[in-house]
């Protein structure tokens, strides 16, 4: 994941040429007022996940590293989303940060049902993940604008769906693949929420982890 994401973090802090959009806000606040209705159902999925399937099979290591990576990956989203909101005040960071909290809760309530340790660290920002935790002091320290943060929300976006739907395929326990699949979800809604307030910016956000294939697909849905 580190690879991935280094080598296209040059390019997101380019300089753009932005086209002036008329009724910026108002296009800002009809999306946001959407995720608000969608929030409150992704919210309610995630939560059934409270109670789990009985399943003796112990877990493989290759499930085992999965879990620690998208508990600290979800929290990485949800630190970041937190400061960028704290920072450029744009509603979508604000209600992004609540449904992350819920994917970074799920997943440790599914390292508790199976005995294991929680990995993360509960202050903010701070990772015992190494990557992650260099990320999001790159992250964090060369947004420099709203437009900047926001194409880094995609990026994560991007890299959560791209490793869910291999930590799926890698799977067969069903408890897990549950939780992964509301997670993939909800990435997918994050995705184009986005890219939608990226578009009433004035920019068009391509796709560096995905495929433009995957994207298309993924957007049109």
């Amino acid at each position: 994941m580190k690879t991935s994401f280094f080598l296209i973090l040059g390019t997101l802090f380019l300089p753009l040429n932005l086209v002036s959009c008329s009724g910026n806000n108002t296009n800002e606040e009809e999306i946001n007022a959407g995720m608000d209705e969608k929030a409150i159902l992704e919210m309610g999925d995630i939560s059934r996940v409270a109670t789990f399937s009985y399943d003796s099979a112990a877990l493989s290591e290759d499930e085992i590293a999965g879990l620690y990576l998208m508990r600290e990956e979800e929290k990485m989203a949800r630190d970041v989303y937190a400061f960028f909101y704290a920072k450029f005040n744009v509603r979508t960071f604000g209600n992004i940060t609540k449904s992350e909290n819920q994917h970074a809760s799920a997943v440790l309530r599914l390292i508790n049902n199976y005995g294991l340790t929680d990995p993360a660290k509960p202050a903010p920002g701070e990772f015992t993940n190494q990557e992650l935790q260099e990320l999001y002091n790159k992250f964090t320290t060369e947004a420099i604008t709203a437009v900047d943060a926001l194409k880094v929300g995609a990026l994560i976006e991007e890299t959560d769906i791209n490793d869910l739907m291999k930590l799926i395929a890698k799977t067969k326990n069903t408890n897990i693949q549950f939780v992964y699949s509301n997670l993939l979800r909800g990435s997918i809604f994050h995705l184009k929420a986005f890219t939608s307030v990226l578009k009433v910016r004035g920019v068009t956000y391509v796709p560096t982890v995905l495929s433009q294939e995957q994207y298309n697909a993924i957007i049109g849905k």
